[in-house]
Parts: C-alpha cells; sequence; structure tokens
C-alpha cells in the first residue's frame, strides 16, 4: 500500500470518529439534562441574545407526520405552554429529559412561545392559526381559573386531541404545572385493559398498594385531566366527539374537566347522590353497573362504552396529597408524578421551590447574601386535644396562627430593618386552610380537608395557607417596603452554595428583665422538611455553638434604627438565625424610617389569609 493511500485512510478513520463523536454529543446535550445540583439552564434560552435579525423560528404545525416521528410504541405525550408559562414548560421537560423520555410534543399557544421552545430545540408545534382548532387566535397571558381564556382553551385542547387520535395513536396529555419524578409509561402499559387511565382529585386512596384506586372514588371525587392517558378506540373517538359537543354549547361556558367527569359518569354507577348531600363523600357507597373481568377495579364508564381505571393518587399525587398530606412519608410508594393543583397559580412556584422540585431559576437566585432566619414558635396544644369538637378546633388552631403570625410579622419588619432577605419559617397549622367547612358543612370533618381522612393533625402547612406571597415584594410604593425573601428549605438546597450555609450566626436578643416571659405553652417547631427518599437532602448537620446573646438597648419595642445599631458588628454574616423573635417586637408608629417604612403596615392588610377564608 503506498503511503498516501495509507494516511488517506488514517485520516478518513479520524474524520469518522470525530463525526460520531459530534453527532453523540449532539443527541446527549438534546436528551439529557443537568443533575438537580447543578440546576436547569434552559433560562439560559429565554435570555439568550434575540433571533429577530436572524431568520425567524418557527414551529411547526400539528400534522400526521409529525406525530409519527416522535411516537414511540405508537404512543406521543402532549403538553401545553403559554409565554406566561414557559418556565412551567422547561420545569416540566427537565423532568421528561431525566427520564429519557424522547416521544413528547410541547403546544405552543402562541409564536413567543413556540420561538422559545424552538430555540431550546424541544420538540414543538403550534396551536395558534391551526387548523386543528379552526384557525382561531389562541388566548395569552396568566389565564385565571375559570375565567373566559381559561375555559376557551380547554376547547382547542379538545380539538388537538381529537386530530391526534385520529392519527391512530394512543395519547397521554399533560399539564405542565407537573413533575415527572418517573416514567408513568411503563406503569400505564400495565392496564391495557383501561381505555382512559386518569388521576384523581381524590384526597385519600383506596388501597395501600400499587394498583388503581377503586372506582368507587369517581363518583366521589372528579378526576384530574391533567395526566390522563387516552388509547385510541372507536369508542374512545366517539366519546371525544361528545366531550367536545358539551364544550361546543351555545348557552353557556363549560369546563373541560368537569364535561369530562359528567359524560364517564352516564350509567357508570347504580345509584346517586344528590348535589346538596352534605355527609362525607368517603361515606358514600357508589355501585358500579360493570367493572372489566381482568380487573374489577377498571369500570365501564361513557354508558358502557369506554372502560376506565383511576390512577392511584399515592403515586400520582394531587396537590393536596403531596404538599399537605405528605401521604408519600406515610405509604413509600413510589411517586411518579406531582401534580400542583389545589393551588392557586401564583403560589404554585413556592411549593415546588419548598420541595426542592423546582429547577427553573437562575445561579443568582441560590446565591443571595444577607439573610435572616429565625426559630418559630408555636401554642403547644391542650390535653384533651383528639376530643376537641370542630369548633373548638379551630379556635384554638387560629389562636396558634395569631402566634406564629406575631413572629413573622417581627422577623419581616426586622429583615426589612436589616435589609436582609428572610428566609421564611415553617408555619404548624392545627386545621386545613378550608377549617370553616367543619363549620358550616359537617362537623365532622373535624378540621380536614373534604374526604382527608388520612390527614395528620396538626401539621406543617405551606406558606400559602397563612401568607398572601405575592404581595411580600411587589409594588412597594402601594404596599410599603418590600420584603425579599427564600423558601424555608432554602439552606438545604444543593444548588445553594456552602460558603453560604457555613456562614450561619446564631444570635439570642436578651431582653431587660422585666419583659414579660413567653407564653408557657410555647414551643418551638422543628425546622425539618419531608421529602420523597429518592430526593432528600443528606446534609451533613454539625454541632452549633452557643448563640451569640446580644443585650437590647433600650425597652422591649424597639425601632428600626436601634435594631440595625444592636446588630451592625454583624453587618458581614451572610446569615443570621435569631433563635427567638417572640420578644422582638418592632415598634412601626415610632421611629421608623419613613422613607421605607411609613407605609409598611399597609403591606400586612393584604398579606394574611389565616382568618379571611
Amino acid at each position: 500500500m503506498s503511503p498516501w493511500r495509507k494516511w488517506a485512510r488514517i485520516v478518513s478513520a479520524v474524520a469518522l470518529l470525530c463525526l460520531g463523536a459530534l453527532l453523540t454529543y449532539r443527541h446527549n446535550a438534546s436528551s439529557a439534562v443537568a443533575p438537580a445540583s447543578s440546576g436547569n439552564v434552559f433560562w439560559r434560552v429565554a435570555e439568550g441574545p434575540s433571533t429577530s435579525q436572524n431568520k425567524p423560528l418557527k414551529a411547526p404545525k400539528l400534522s400526521n407526520q409529525l406525530v409519527r416521528k416522535h411516537a414511540l410504541n405508537n404512543t406521543i405525550i402532549i403538553a401545553f405552554a403559554n409565554a406566561n408559562h414557559i418556565d412551567y414548560a422547561f420545569n416540566w421537560l427537565t423532568y421528561v429529559f431525566a427520564n429519557n423520555i424522547t416521544n413528547y410534543l410541547v403546544g405552543a399557544v402562541d409564536p413567543t412561545t413556540a420561538r422559545t421552545l424552538s430555540k431550546a430545540g424541544v420538540n414543538v408545534f403550534s396551536m395558534y392559526n391551526n387548523a386543528a382548532n379552526g384557525a382561531v387566535e389562541m388566548p395569552e397571558g396568566d389565564l385565571a381559573f375559570l375565567s373566559p381564556g381559561f375555559l376557551s382553551i380547554g376547547l382547542h385542547k379538545l380539538a388537538l386531541i381529537r386530530t391526534i387520535l385520529g392519527y391512530k395513536v394512543d395519547l397521554v396529555c399533560s399539564d405542565v404545572d407537573t413533575v415527572w419524578l418517573q416514567n408513568p409509561l411503563p406503569y400505564f402499559a400495565r392496564f391495557p385493559e383501561a381505555n382512559i387511565l386518569a388521576s384523581s382529585d381524590a384526597t385519600a386512596p383506596t388501597h395501600d398498594d400499587e394498583g388503581l384506586e377503586n372506582p368507587q372514588v369517581i363518583g366521589r371525587h372528579d378526576l384530574n385531566i391533567g395526566v390522563m392517558m387516552l388509547r385510541c378506540t372507536k369508542n374512545m373517538t366517539l366519546f371525544v366527539d361528545a366531550w367536545q359537543q358539551q364544550l361546543q354549547r351555545k348557552d353557556a361556558q363549560h369546563w373541560d374537566q368537569e364535561e369530562f367527569n359528567a359524560l364517564l359518569r352516564i350509567n357508570m354507577f347504580k345509584n346517586h347522590f344528590s348535589w346538596w348531600d352534605h355527609t362525607d363523600p368517603w361515606d358514600r357507597v357508589y355501585k358500579p353497573k360493570a367493572t372489566v373481568a381482568q380487573n374489577k377495579r377498571v369500570v365501564w364508564a361513557f354508558d358502557h362504552s369506554v372502560t376506565v381505571g383511576v390512577l392511584p393518587v399515592s403515586m400520582f399525587a394531587n396537590g393536596h396529597i403531596f404538599f399537605v398530606q405528605k401521604l408519600y412519608e406515610k405509604l413509600r410508594s413510589p411517586l411518579h408524578v406531582v401534580h400542583a393543583n389545589f393551588i392557586g397559580g401564583g403560589f404554585k412556584r413556592h411549593r415546588f421551590r419548598e420541595a426542592q422540585l423546582w429547577l427553573y431559576d437562575k445561579p443568582a437566585y441560590y446565591s443571595v447574601d444577607h439573610l435572616l432566619s429565625f426559630d418559630m414558635r408555636t401554642l403547644q396544644p391542650p390535653a384533651n386535644w383528639l376530643h376537641l369538637n370542630s369548633r373548638h378546633r379551630v379556635q384554638f388552631h387560629l389562636e396558634s396562627i395569631g402566634t406564629q403570625l406575631q413572629q413573622f410579622w417581627n422577623a419581616a419588619g426586622a429583615a426589612v430593618a436589616l435589609n436582609r432577605t428572610l428566609i421564611l419559617p415553617q408555619f404548624t397549622c392545627y386545621c386545613d386552610e378550608l377549617w370553616y367547612w367543619s363549620l358550616e358543612v359537617n362537623p365532622g370533618y373535624k378540621c380536614r380537608y373534604v374526604g382527608a381522612r388520612n390527614q395528620t393533625l396538626p401539621f406543617q402547612c405551606p406558606h400559602d395557607m397563612v401568607v398572601n406571597l405575592l404581595q411580600l415584594d411587589d409594588v412597594p410604593a402601594k404596599f410599603g417596603a418590600a420584603v425579599k425573601y427564600r423558601e424555608s428549605t432554602f439552606l438545604d438546597n444543593p444548588r445553594t452554595p456552602q460558603a453560604i450555609k457555613d456562614n450561619v450566626t446564631r444570635i439570642r436578643l436578651q431582653m431587660p428583665d422585666q419583659l414579660p416571659e413567653p407564653l408557657p405553652n410555647q414551643v418551638p417547631v422543628q425546622a425539618s422538611q419531608h421529602l420523597p427518599e429518592h430526593l432528600r437532602v443528606q446534609r451533613q448537620l454539625q454541632q452549633m455553638a452557643e448563640p451569640i446573646v446580644t443585650q437590647m438597648p433600650v425597652s422591649w419595642t424597639v425601632t428600626e434604627t436601634e435594631l440595625r445599631d444592636t446588630l451592625s458588628q454583624y453587618q458581614s454574616h451572610r446569615v443570621l438565625h435569631m433563635t427567638d423573635m417572640g420578644h422582638v417586637i418592632l415598634n412601626s408608629y415610632r421611629g421608623w424610617d419613613k422613607r421605607r417604612s411609613h407605609a409598611s403596615l399597609d403591606r400586612w392588610r393584604f398579606l394574611l389569609f389565616a382568618f379571611v377564608h
């Protein structure tokens, strides 16, 4: 062989190796994500250089070819997003990629979303000006629950579902305010006898195994279409056609999920309960007319036309099951999906952050300096707590929340005075946020949510059950000095720099001897955050030194300036942890800097949720 041929072969081999490495790199970059400890890099796409000077990035229209291109085992996963919820879409996609799921498509409601998703290399199609929705402009913005825009988008989604089923593929629909901790498709495959598999708004499980829920739950609680699978059959298309007709009626606006449940329940049960029956839904016994022979937990629905299975709430958790009851801690079921429902739209991001399931924040969010935290103290329940009736439980709950809110008020004021970011405390609730149902609907609930018989009282309740977080730091000109804050699990998050975690200074403000002692039945709340075992952060707890004792210079009510001067020597410390905020009463009526704090009290009128339900 001549030398030049030998070198030509060597060069060719090197070129092929480089090409292979490049293709492998591009594949990995598009199908894998960084681990949770390093966070999500999608935010760089959203804030990258504008593409307006280049050729516009366009999303393709929905087509049979597009669906077939991305489908796997004749199944396609569909989600929808608009520009106002693009961060939800990227957070959902992070978990989809982490589970090596490739058979998905995201419907872009508007051109901005389409360009952003296309730029990120996401499998996307356009929902706007699409033949599948009749060339109707899609609603944009933050669509409030049951608003006209919210209801109309359901009709567009349903038209797309009908179109995709017409391509003869099975369909999995997911809201983007969900987190897919595990790939649910293998679980769905265990129940081929079910034409429909859907999550549930049930607040308690019917079984402690990993099978489907008892079909009685469909009578007690609505199925939730935020996570559902529709298998393509002839009767399924007939069901979706009827579903569309219900939503297209001219006499009223209809919610797609409400009509979904109403249609499925046609001739499903032998008995019915009236809407004004206030008995606990869990006491109602619904008798299905027919179940599937091979699985008694799959029931015939829609006038014996389609079969339905209810996904277990212990594995496909709704917002109450996961964030409030934390049922996964008791049953140890393998969590597959968490859905942030049962929550006002503005608080979902915070709930995810608190559970360390939100991966879209920039690194700067975790690098914040000058933090303030404190130990929350709560009232000790009376000895006869378990035997109290609903009214007395509510009274104690409100008293306890009032004690905690006073400490929160003091800590938030101190954070403003010291120009620090407040690490939110963990509130202890002795009643669910719908405590008034126990007084007005059914005293048998005893402060629990409807049907939530496994709900443990008291419990560490989400912040938005007590405080309006949306108005902590917005519109300072209207509501007063802004309170910057982070979630209570901030120092346990692996994305928070270790240098911040290691620089915590504990301070106890010692008041004059004539001050009244704290209430004798106040006990500190243990600041522990329970997470699923595969997400739990193994934080190395070190022996903390005794707190620094600082004598307050004046009376037990202090001004902003006095507090700032007293703690000025710790100004460079990254985290100040106050062991007790109960004694630090910030006197907002005298001595506060009028420039910043004159309207501070106005903000609190808009903050408190616990007493206004």
